[in-house]
């Protein structure tokens, strides 16, 4: 498991995880997280980026951060 293919709401359920990606992108807690809980972090990481609510170097920051939890 990697953190491309979990789903948000795994995720957002880890508290370690949640804080990883709160600590390095705030923004995202403005956002309605449960609307994204089917989808995987993955997909809402490559649409956060392409729109420019995360910085790229962050988001890859995040992902490679948590990888190395799971």
């Amino acid at each position: 498991m990697n953190f491309r293919s979990l789903t948000v709401k795994e995720a957002f359920d880890n508290p370690t995880v949640k804080k990883i990606i709160l600590d390095n992108a705030p923004n995202l807690a403005k956002y309605p997280i449960k609307l994204f809980n089917k989808k995987t972090c993955g997909e809402i990481f490559d649409l956060v980026v392409s729109k420019k609510i995360v910085p790229a170097d962050k988001a890859q920051k995040i992902e490679e951060e948590i990888n190395k939890l799971l």
